[in-house]
């Protein structure tokens, strides 16, 4: 027991030093693992749960902003009747890496690069095979005009997503996604956080 306890007690200090490293000099994260004699993908956690933190903060700093004023007005939206195909040239078009899929209209799923890549690596099929009807990830997260940046954000950390429409009368008039977040954060003078926080979302969709 007494091992144990002072195992994590050495645990703990090291973590109050990779905080420390990481907040207040500009050591790299492979010199930060050096220094605590940890594995760098261990370390890259425990930092990326500080970004995190972080990210709440200061998202938390702009409470009372509208999901409306920092959302995208132009999305690109298809039909679940189209295809993979359809997703992909739609993407490319408007420059984006998803597709919000509709159902007569309404919100019915969503669709990414991603999606699409394991999809056609997995099953391999053809992108004019593949139905946005069954590829969608459901259900489909989504906010109001009402609600402001901090509601999006809970969502956000809540369901580790990227992405999340606005609707408003089962109609899609936007989409705020992780940068825009992070160009909050860069209006709000916390231009380091914007610069990494979006590298520590992705790589927790990665794993």
């Amino acid at each position: 027991m007494a091992i144990q306890l002072g195992s994590a007690w050495e645990n703990q200090g090291k973590i109050s030093i990779i905080n420390s490293l990481y907040l207040y000099s500009d050591l790299p994260v492979e010199r930060i693992a050096q220094t605590v004699k940890m594995d760098i993908m261990e370390v890259r956690r425990i930092i990326d749960g500080v970004i995190r933190k972080n990210a709440i903060d200061a998202i938390y700093e702009q409470t009372a902003i509208p999901v409306t004023q920092i959302m995208e007005g132009d999305v690109a939206i298809l039909d679940h009747a189209k295809t993979a195909l359809d997703a992909t040239n739609l993407m490319i078009q408007k420059g984006v890496g998803y597709v919000v899929v509709t159902e007569h209209g309404e919100p019915f799923g969503i669709v990414t690069e991603r999606d699409i890549l394991c999809e056609t690596s997995v099953f391999d099929k053809r992108l004019g095979e593949l139905s946005l009807r069954v590829i969608a990830s459901r259900p489909i997260i989504y906010t109001s005009p009402q609600d402001t940046v901090t509601d999006v954000a809970d969502l956000m950390m809540k369901h580790d997503i990227r992405r999340i429409p606005v609707v408003e009368d089962a109609k899609i008039i936007g989409i705020v996604v992780a940068r825009d977040l992070a160009l909050l954060m860069s209006s709000a003078k916390r231009t380091r956080l914007a610069g990494v926080i979006l590298e520590a979302i992705a790589r927790s969709r990665r794993g």
